[in-house]
């Protein structure tokens, strides 16, 4: 687990996808606009590298060549603050004892 809290870019995009609905990168720049993060959103391409190497699965829209909107697919792998947190594992049912088990311990 991480030991610091501080939330990279990437996770914020994570953040902003995380409806698991298409996003345009129109409606990403806006969800940065005013904040110290406006002017590196040039490299929107490498932020979503970065949340598919951290587990994620992203489909892109395209329209030709250009990209009309970012879909996170595994949404529901990711924690609020759009880190990857993984498949959760289903809890495996403990066996019954039964009295034959019991008596003989």
């Amino acid at each position: 687990m991480r030991t610091n809290t501080k939330i990279n870019r990437h996770e914020k995009i994570a953040c902003v996808l995380l409806s698991g609905k298409p996003i345009s990168p129109a409606d990403i720049e806006a969800c940065f606009k005013g904040t110290d993060q406006e002017g590196v959103l040039y490299r929107l391409s490498t932020n979503i590298y970065n949340i598919r190497k951290d587990g994620g699965i992203v489909r892109v829209h395209k329209d030709g060549r250009k990209v009309t909107a970012y879909q996170l697919v595994n949404f529901d792998e990711f924690s609020p603050e759009g880190r990857y947190i993984g498949k959760k594992q289903p809890v495996q049912a403990v066996a019954p004892v039964s009295q034959e088990t019991a008596e003989t311990v």
